[in-house]
């Protein structure tokens, strides 16, 4: 009798879910999701807004986007794992976490590979996207921009001024090769650790000094606990808009069109986010933070040190690092040759 009752049951649940509303088995699928770590002070968070509005006004409502735009999902490692999990649909987040898919991209984050924003904006889309975004698609990414956001500079607790005022400090690194190359370079302390233990680390002792860009300096509270920032500017922070790409291909064209489009070019990206941070860094100098800006014969120095570990970072990538490297360099001298 009660085997009766539960196959009573079943059957019912069984109709219920044979005739209920299409739209209710559907509705996650209508929600775009996108995630970043940004903050009202930083231009990038108007930048994710437009691209929202932009979406849901071109897409005619057809679908929701969900901002989940203040670090919500975590680290910016975090958010590229979801995304290519397909957790969330689209992601703001910097180069060196998309090196933990592509190891070739950490050629980019080479000490002084780049001279100057007006070089990066030169080469970026002509020599570097392309070739990025085919070993991307390869992994299941779709790049929608890419724009150099900020320059990475050294933050501690005491005064930097040059390469060796850097020996023995306990240095915080990246996740990724470049940063372990040039703080190695320095004759440095090295510990991996999350940007999100930063802090903590700082005030436990842990370490004493660290690399990263201005952007995350500012924004994190690392200022008020490392308030001495050299601007090294050895590496540029670039930030990628991507996409997941089994989702982006059930898109129709004009859908994914829609996308591609959906946020800011990279020279407006880009401009914007530079002059957040002088905005911020100049802010800060008057409250808190030594702003240290390297003589002439200390930044070479640090340019020594950072060219130094090229060779070996392209040797240990391995892959299509080397041909990534030499698409830089021939970018290098294009620009150089514009100049004339």
């Amino acid at each position: 009798m009660n085997s009766l009752k539960h196959k009573g049951s079943y059957l019912k649940i069984f109709l219920l879910i044979l005739f209920v509303s299409p739209s209710t088995l559907c509705s996650a699928s209508n929600t775009i999701t996108i995630a970043a770590f940004s903050t009202k002070s930083l231009s990038s968070e108007n930048f994710y807004n437009q691209m929202a509005e932009t979406i849901e006004s071109k897409l005619k409502n057809k679908m929701n986007v969900k901002l989940l735009i203040r670090g919500e999902l975590g680290s910016d490692e975090s958010h590229f794992y979801a995304l290519r999990r397909g957790r969330i649909q689209i992601a703001g987040v910097g180069l060196q976490s998309v090196a933990t898919l592509i190891p070739e991209i950490s050629v980019l984050n080479a000490p002084y590979l780049f001279n100057s924003w007006e070089e990066l904006d030169y080469i970026y889309p002509k020599k570097i996207v392309t070739f990025i975004n085919e070993l991307l698609s390869k992994k299941g990414v779709i790049g929608i921009q890419f724009y150099g956001a900020s320059w990475h500079g050294i933050y501690s607790k005491k005064p930097i001024y040059n390469p060796e005022d850097a020996i023995d400090r306990r240095f915080r690194i990246l996740i990724d090769p470049a940063s372990k190359l040039f703080i190695k370079s320095l004759g440095s302390e090295m510990f991996q650790i999350a940007q999100t233990d930063a802090v903590t680390a700082l005030q436990t002792g842990l370490i004493d000094s660290g690399e990263t860009n201005t952007h995350v300096y500012n924004i994190t509270g690392t200022s008020y606990n490392a308030p001495y920032f050299t601007r090294t500017r050895h590496t540029p922070s670039v930030i990628s808009i991507l996409a997941n790409k089994k989702w982006f291909n059930t898109l129709s064209q004009s859908e994914k069109n829609i996308i591609l489009n959906s946020h800011p070019n990279h020279l407006i990206s880009g401009s914007a986010l530079r002059d957040d941070e002088e905005r911020m860094l100049s802010a800060s100098s008057k409250q808190h933070v030594t702003v240290i800006e390297p003589n002439k014969n200390d930044l070479m120095s640090w340019k020594e040190k950072g060219l130094s570990t090229h060779d070996e970072l392209i040797k240990i990538i391995g892959g299509k690092a080397s041909e990534l490297y030499e698409l830089v360099i021939q970018g290098k001298k294009e620009y150089k040759k514009s100049l004339n």
